[in-house]
């Protein structure tokens, strides 16, 4: 779950992520894209570029465009589900069940 000013984000069993108002807390937006389970999220937002990233019992680290509401990237480095994530220093870094670690920049 990642909690940003305008919104409250969920993975979901259904392969979704939804976006919740902060406000009213009511679903506005649901985001597809994973074929299996979304484990984990993470959020980043600077200036001009404000970026999810999702990780998925697909394997997949996928990066969203927040304002489009679309997959801009899908970062597929895994052999195993992406189960952790942290954005951290301009970094995504990832977990999986693999036993490995991934940074990406």
């Amino acid at each position: 779950m990642v909690v940003t000013g305008t919104w409250i984000i969920c993975g979901t069993y259904d392969k979704g992520i939804q976006m919740h108002s902060l406000v009213d807390h009511r679903e506005s937006h649901m985001l597809t894209g994973h074929t299996g389970t979304v484990y984990c999220l993470g959020f980043y937002s600077s200036g001009a570029q404000t970026r999810l990233f999702s990780g998925a019992h697909d394997r997949t680290l996928k990066v969203w465009n927040v304002d489009r509401k679309i997959t801009s990237q899908t970062l597929d480095r895994h052999q195993g589900s992406v189960c952790c994530l942290v954005v951290s220093r301009g970094k995504i870094f990832s977990g999986a069940m693999d036993s490995t670690i991934k940074v990406w920049q």
